[in-house]
């Protein structure tokens, strides 16, 4: 045996040495841009299992739509029984590679190998149920490379969940086509930075995936999103929503496309409590899709100051507060500085990557907090009759708003539809524990502390049509009201929002 067969040398003599930029982010680019000379910017990779009309499509409006930017084409077959191998075979590109998995392991196999073996700075991973648009690669270049810390990106799509749904409405593929190409035209303002992201196409930098490593199967299907999220977020990366760019998801998910709706369903179950296992209590739908939808209905048309500063109270992950930033984003404020407290170390972590300024206290410690601190927008999370001491509470928040600044809260409805139902001796899920204040109570307040402009909007319960006609038949017979639409209306109300604005420096 020869003294050098166990020795592997490694040329570098022909590649330039990375050189340090002025923060992480740029010098992690920096170092791959450096040491990978000569290769395409972008691998882009489809994986099918079978549905092999649905794969062509998918790969024809890659080669169709993608040809403004030099990319590698990998296809991945996971193991599929029709006749997508030879397709991919036929496919007429030439920077392209095929593999080939005898037999289906799961979706997060055939991405990791993909992860191992691609070739480009960016990673773009498409499922063979989308077809791609005019402009779509473009852009989402266009939004990474707008800033060092974005991580990954997606664009907005058809037939998608999270807020992610654009409703361009057609008839035909060559009618959706048309759309688009006069929708996709990039604009900053439509990028929305996000907690978490659906991705039916991914776009990953090459140092993000060496930060952050594989794939979780862990997570078979479901919440793999989630989890690949946060993670990204956690090494210190942006998740960013481009709704400027519009491709086709052709899979029906509202009415369970090609799944058998009862096993799909033990699958989220399944895939949610590991999420909540892996991440100590932290849950994807409570504590990062945690939407407050009357944030933007409420939202001031006033024109937004230049440089807004955002804060966020007991928000959870975060999420309300980027809803807010990514308002002022849609109306020309690109960057606004943000900043959160909460009561819940918990939260503490991810906070930190979508804020510049986190701070974990008891709520009772929150005057301290805001002392000597100026905001034009503060959300309050939780419903403030649930927080301690509120003619007090409301008095700091309103002192920390700048003039004409927005404080936007909640009010929970203690005389609603489960106290009703409690009362009547049915088993109704109650909310956590909240200070009995009716409505006029609370206005009564706000009328002590000077506060003469705000907006009220009802947030309901959610029930189905069956339920709400039992309680309708309950109120009828129980003879509670002389006016039962009257009556249905409040005990269907489970919060009031309110906007208020700070007219001048009263307080």
């Amino acid at each position: 045996m020869s003294k050098n067969d166990h020795i592997q040398i490694i040329d570098t003599s022909m590649l330039t040495a990375p050189v340090e930029a002025d923060n992480l982010f740029a010098s992690r680019q920096n170092a791959y841009e450096k040491l990978l000379p000569g290769v395409p910017d972008v691998t882009i990779f489809v994986v099918a299992y079978n549905r092999l009309e649905k794969t062509k499509r998918c790969v024809e409006s890659i080669l169709k739509y993608s040809g403004e930017t030099s990319y590698e084409l990998l296809l991945i077959d996971n193991g599929s029984e029709d006749d997508t191998l030879a397709y991919f075979q036929s496919v007429p590109y030439p920077c392209k590679r095929i593999i080939r998995i005898t037999k289906n392991l799961g979706s997060q196999y055939a991405l990791n190998l993909a992860m191992r073996s691609f070739s480009g700075r960016y990673l773009v991973q498409i499922t063979n149920d989308v077809i791609v648009t005019k402009n779509w690669l473009s852009n989402l270049l266009c939004c990474m490379g707008s800033d060092p810390q974005i991580g990954m990106v997606t664009p907005g799509s058809s037939n998608i969940s999270n807020l992610q749904e654009i409703p361009l409405t057609f008839s035909s593929y060559e009618e959706m086509q048309k759309k688009a190409a006069a929708y996709n035209q990039s604009d900053p303002r439509k990028w929305e930075q996000r907690l978490r992201l659906m991705t039916v196409i991914l776009m990953i930098k090459r140092e993000v995936i060496e930060q952050m490593g594989m794939i979780d199967r862990g997570f078979y299907h479901d919440f793999s999103d989630d989890d690949f999220s946060v993670r990204v977020r956690r090494a210190g990366y942006k998740l960013m929503l481009c709704m400027d760019t519009f491709v086709h998801h052709d899979h029906d998910f509202r009415h369970g496309e090609d799944k058998d709706m009862e096993k799909f369903q033990l699958s989220l179950e399944k895939g949610r409590k590991n999420f909540t296992d892996k991440y100590y209590g932290l849950d994807s739908w409570d504590d990062m899709s945690n939407y407050e939808g009357y944030l933007i209905h409420a939202f001031p048309n006033k024109k937004p100051s230049s440089d807004p500063r955002v804060l966020g109270i007991d928000t959870a992950c975060g999420l309300p507060i980027l809803q807010i930033k990514n308002e002022l984003r849609h109306r020309g404020i690109l960057s606004a500085s943000t900043a959160a407290f909460t009561s819940e170390a918990k939260y503490y972590y991810d906070l930190q990557t979508v804020c510049d300024e986190v701070s974990c206290d008891r709520m009772e410690r929150l005057s301290d907090f805001l002392e000597n601190k100026s905001f034009d927008y503060i959300v309050l999370g939780r419903p403030i009759n649930t927080c301690p001491e509120i003619p007090r509470l409301l008095r700091s928040l309103l002192g920390a708003l700048r003039p004409s600044g927005i404080l936007f809260l909640k009010l929970r409805n203690t005389l609603d539809v489960a106290s009703y139902l409690t009362m009547m001796g049915r088993n109704f899920p109650l909310e956590e524990f909240a200070t009995a204040i009716t409505l006029e109570q609370f206005n009564q307040i706000l009328q002590l502390l000077h506060v003469d402009s705000c907006n009220i909007l009802n947030i309901p319960h959610q029930m189905d049509v069956q339920s709400q006609e039992v309680l309708r038949t309950a109120l009828r017979n129980g003879q509670l009201a002389t006016d039962i639409t009257s009556a249905f209306n409040s005990l269907m109300t489970k919060e009031y929002a309110y906007c208020i604005t700070k007219q001048g420096d009263r307080i």
